[in-house]
């Protein structure tokens, strides 16, 4: 059809663009929003959800993210008739969520299947197909199905062109994997767009394609957004791409240095997002605030704590065949690095993503010594040779620590929130610390976007808005003929 030639060629232009090249300020202005003076916007705090709770979910606490089937034992809602003693307990167990993923760009040093088939390594050492096939392997293996190791993917484009090359038996595993949370996806678009440049429809068209796969393949729809390479983050992403899509949070890297700088001071390196600047409100504007937060232990990036990359990229040595005084050391450094996140966002739960670009090439050895370190860390906080009020002070003294996933992050950040206004409603004023509590998000949620981006003085990375002119133009005619030609054929 002709939308359909049109759309082939529009992608082979946006595969071309995809780090970033289309006029700066496409931002739908004025997306319509509320305020944090709405109540109503107050009490939603994260995402969408379609349809009522029936009767067996949480009770309403005006909050509303996609339900999970059964509680997590790791997040459970405070119940009215808990003890004091249980409470308490829960406020001061942290837990950390291991996030092994990996970041691929669909086209940026290399082509597109350059990048799929690991050629041309001189230029970049990327191998997608070999990642997905290790990744598959290793989260499959018989031998560690106890540790339940999940994994997150992003690109549908590359995820598109591996599974077309899965046999029967392959493509099952597969299916069994995603149905048990080990295997998730996250964005779902076909790449991860830029968000300066580009204009928002075709960052609606390449979600869109993405999704149609992932839900006519294996009946998945994303629930969680995830930009951590883009340089700076708008509102059209926070509102029409991130709460106008259904997703329950939004995930990014990069913010400003001094912006970071004082988020990491006072614990806010997580939140709510109003995408709006304006600070009036209306009863009858959507809401569009969204639950977001940092990548890359909040350290402008999307990976692990420093010292603690177990890649083949990476040059940092593993745990796995360590003696037991040597390894003590490495999870103590890991435990103080914990320790300081923890302290730069509010709540009882902390992501750790575990991966960079092109990450998990020889997914085993990324996974062996993610279970080591696990193993090690539970080992050494439960038998007393780390105390974890040595490294946490008052605010913690147990630790979880397992693999997850950003969905199920999402959903204890959401029960985080709930649990406070809980508590706070049920003990004295101030009974809190009002730095680390989670129902203060809704006083100080982000309003308009993260732009520019610069990661120190003199750094800003705003080039990209007036770069390569001619090939933001042609995008944009395509852009322009193919949502011609669908108009068309909705009228045909």
């Amino acid at each position: 059809s002709i939308s359909a030639s049109c759309f082939r060629i529009l992608c082979l232009l946006a595969l071309v663009a995809s780090k970033g090249s289309l006029p700066h300020g496409s931002s739908l202005p004025g997306l319509p929003t509320t305020t944090t003076n709405d109540a109503e916007t107050l009490d939603r705090a994260i995402g969408t959800v379609d349809g009522d709770r029936d009767d067996s979910s949480p009770p309403d606490h005006g909050v509303n993210v996609h339900t999970a089937e059964e509680e997590d034992p790791y997040c459970p809602f405070f119940s009215d008739d808990a003890q004091e003693a249980d409470t308490d307990n829960l406020q001061k167990t942290l837990n950390v969520h291991l996030v092994p993923h990996t970041h691929d760009d669909v086209g940026w040093l290399k082509t597109v299947d350059q990048y799929f088939y690991g050629l041309n390594n001189t230029i970049q050492q990327a191998h997608v197909s070999l990642i997905l096939d290790n990744v598959l392997a290793a989260l499959s293996d018989p031998q560690y199905t106890h540790q339940n190791r999940t994994f997150t993917y992003v690109e549908t484009k590359f995820f598109s062109q591996w599974y077309a090359t899965l046999i029967p038996s392959s493509r099952q595993t597969l299916k069994e994997l995603i149905a048990k949370k080990q295997f998730t996806f996250v964005n779902g678009g076909w790449c991860m767009h830029d968000e300066a440049t580009t204009h928002y429809m075709g960052m609606i068209d390449q979600t869109t394609l993405g999704h149609s796969f992932l839900k006519k393949e294996l009946g998945v729809v994303p629930t969680v957004g995830w930009q951590i390479d883009p340089f700076g983050h708008s509102a059209t992403q926070g509102g029409l791409l991130t709460n106008g899509f259904g997703f329950d949070s939004l995930f990014f890297g990069r913010i400003h240095y001094v912006d970071l700088e004082h988020r990491q001071k006072d614990a806010e390196c997580e939140g709510l997002w109003t995408s709006s600047s304006s600070s009036s409100s209306t009863n009858d504007v959507e809401d569009s605030s969204v639950f977001w937060g940092l990548s890359g232990s909040y350290r402008g990036n999307y990976g692990g704590p420093e010292g603690f990359c177990f890649d083949v990229l990476c040059a940092d040595d593993p745990l796995v065949g360590q003696d037991e005084d040597l390894l003590l050391q490495r999870i103590k450094n890991f435990t103080e690095a914990v320790g300081v996140q923890a302290n730069q966002t509010k709540g009882r739960n902390l992501m750790l993503t575990m991966g960079m670009d092109f990450f998990y090439s020889q997914a085993g050895k990324n996974f062996k010594n993610l279970d080591r370190l696990i193993e090690a860390t539970n080992h050494f906080l439960k038998s007393g040779s780390i105390k974890a009020t040595d490294v946490f002070g008052d605010r913690f003294d147990r630790v979880n620590i397992f693999y997850s996933n950003p969905e199920r992050y999402t959903r204890c950040k959401y029960v985080d929130l709930v649990n406070a206004k809980t508590t706070k409603q049920n003990t004295p004023k101030n009974s809190l610390s009002t730095k680390y509590d989670p129902s203060t998000w809704e006083i100080s949620a982000k309003r308009g976007d993260f732009f520019p981006y610069a990661d120190c003085d003199h750094c800003y990375w705003t080039g990209y808005f007036s770069s390569r002119q001619g090939l933001k133009r042609m995008e944009r005619v395509g852009s322009s003929f193919l949502h011609a030609a669908r108009q068309i054929e909705a009228m045909a």
